[in-house]
């Protein structure tokens, strides 16, 4: 055994270490092999040995979507089993370019909170969590986020530069379209390929039509459209059952009201359709789009092209529920009687799944127009509007548990929830019925054995459907059956588990620190 006079100092323990190390693109200058190798040597200069890597390879720092590697590493930190006690990375910006730079910060504090230290290699200042080392940080933080900004707005405009002179921004080409290479004098280089990009920097992109089989599905379907005046539901029968399909896959009529109203057919280039800007992905109206006239040769002749874009418009234009409601009336009206498949047949009336978003189902619909529901109509209606109560009453208990500094999570079984970590509750609603000439009851149902350490029935009071009360019944209690309750006078046994509201229940499970209860 090796012995260490008092005058030497004995070697210092090797400390573990997790690196992460990102790369936003394939031509950058920090590549992951040089951030590694700039990682590895700050990490034997200070006695820490790298034993876990967490790479991002592509993937943008203004948001943590789609990071799988720095999510893996908050995951094993969050979860307390982590093999390290020290994270290494090259510096302040390979952490993230988060626009805002308290996201940044927030992503260190959970790793600080677990006890491990992020130290940045490349930063001429320790992470020690100094006044100059939070400074700096903030700063590079910011300067970061600001980084993805600037180069955002200089992208943008060099690419809206490039769009008026009529040259394809990147992207697959649209259906119908071919992907073609040329110089910068506009001369012919060669087709490109799915997969293929240009190599020298001078070369631009343009569309032109193709293939011929694309071409002769296109004219075909906006003469279908605009000349013969089919439904597109119609088109889309047409052209399946005929094999002329979108790039294999059957057109839908989505995929139709998309076809008619891009410019691209008439030669025109319509950029910035989608605001893509960090990772988030909207539509933008069309008065914001930036349009090149006559950039591409067209497949389809201006005037056919809006007048397709012209009906779809029509067709899709947004509903009010007073016009909605005056054409089901004429509909019942006219043949005596409703039905989903008169509606969906009916070209003057909005489809079933309109009347649902707009007026949470059918039977509500009908009940606006006076029509008799039929009995499976409110039996449907009753269970959908169950269901979203349920929903309400456990998103109630979370938030209000979440507030307090308690846990609460939902299961996957509907209705289940586990609060703190260790008690499991199911949420359950009852509705009431009325015997005749008799007041109304409300029957619960505890017949079951749930698997729960809290069953909660919410008692819901027509017509309003508003929750009257609650009974919170704990697994201890053992009681099974059926029982019958009422508004009031009920059982004394039954009477002790019922509450006008959940706030003594949600209470219990409130956290407390150390200095609360000292």
């Amino acid at each position: 055994m090796a012995r260490w006079r008092r005058s030497e100092r004995p070697p210092s323990i090797l400390r573990r270490a997790a690196q992460y190390v990102r790369m936003s693109t394939e031509h950058q200058e920090y590549s992951i092999a040089n951030q590694s190798a700039a990682i590895a040597l700050y990490g034997a200069a200070h006695n820490i040995g790298i034993v876990r890597s967490f790479v991002d390879a592509g993937k943008i720092g203004t948001t943590i979507k789609r990071r799988a590697g720095l999510l893996e590493l908050l995951r094993i930190v969050e979860s307390g089993n982590a093999d390290f006690t020290d994270i290494l990375v090259y510096d302040v910006s390979r952490w993230g370019r988060f626009l805002d730079s308290d996201e940044s910060a927030y992503y260190e504090y959970l790793c600080k909170r677990a006890g491990i230290s992020v130290h940045y290699c490349a930063e001429q200042f320790e992470n020690d969590n100094s006044t100059t080392s939070n400074l700096l940080k903030a700063l590079k933080r910011t300067m970061a986020g600001e980084y993805s900004r600037e180069l955002s707005a200089r992208v943008s405009a060099g690419q809206q530069r490039l769009v008026g002179m009529g040259f394809w921004q990147g992207g697959n080409a649209p259906f119908g379209m071919l992907r073609l290479l040329v110089d910068e004098n506009r001369k012919r280089k060669a087709l490109l390929k799915k997969g293929e990009w240009k190599s020298v920097s001078t070369d631009r992109i343009v569309l032109t039509p193709g293939p011929k089989k694309a071409i002769e599905t296109i004219r075909p379907a906006f003469d279908l459209y605009t000349k013969q005046r089919k439904s597109r539901r119609e088109i889309t029968r047409i052209l399946n059952s005929s094999n002329r399909l979108r790039r294999n896959v059957p057109w839908t009529v989505q995929m139709l009201r998309d076809l008619f109203t891009n410019p691209i057919y008439k030669g025109a280039y319509a950029y910035r359709r989608h605001d893509q800007t960090f990772g988030q992905c909207k539509r933008r109206p069309p008065e914001k789009w930036i349009v090149r006239e006559h950039a591409f040769p067209a497949i389809i002749s201006d005037e056919q092209w809006n007048q397709a874009r012209a009906r779809v418009l029509e067709e899709t234009k947004p509903l009010v529920d007073s016009e909605m409601l005056e054409s089901l009336r004429r509909l019942w009206k006219r043949k005596g009687t409703l039905n989903s498949t008169l509606i969906n047949a009916s070209p003057e009336t909005p489809s079933t799944q309109a009347y649902r978003n707009h007026f949470g189902g059918l039977h509500e619909a009908y009940r606006l127009i006076g029509y008799p529901a039929v009995r499976w109509h409110r039996y449907i209606h009753i269970v959908r509007m169950t269901r979203q109560l349920r929903a309400d009453v456990c998103d109630l208990i979370c938030e209000k548990i979440k507030s307090m500094g308690g846990s609460a999570e939902k299961l996957p079984v509907p209705g289940l929830l586990l609060l703190n970590h260790s008690v499991t509750v199911k949420a359950f609603i009852c509705n009431g019925s009325v015997p005749k000439n008799r007041n109304m009851v409300w029957t619960l149902l505890l017949n079951q054995v749930h698997h729960a350490d809290v069953v909660i029935i919410a008692r819901l009071k027509p017509p309003e459907r508003d929750v009257l009360d609650y009974f919170v019944i704990p697994a201890v209690a053992r009681l099974r059956g059926s029982f019958r309750t009422r508004e009031v006078e009920n059982d004394p046994f039954l009477e002790i588990y019922r509450f006008d509201n959940l706030e003594a229940f949600i209470g219990s499970f409130r956290q407390f620190s150390i200095a609360e209860v000292s």
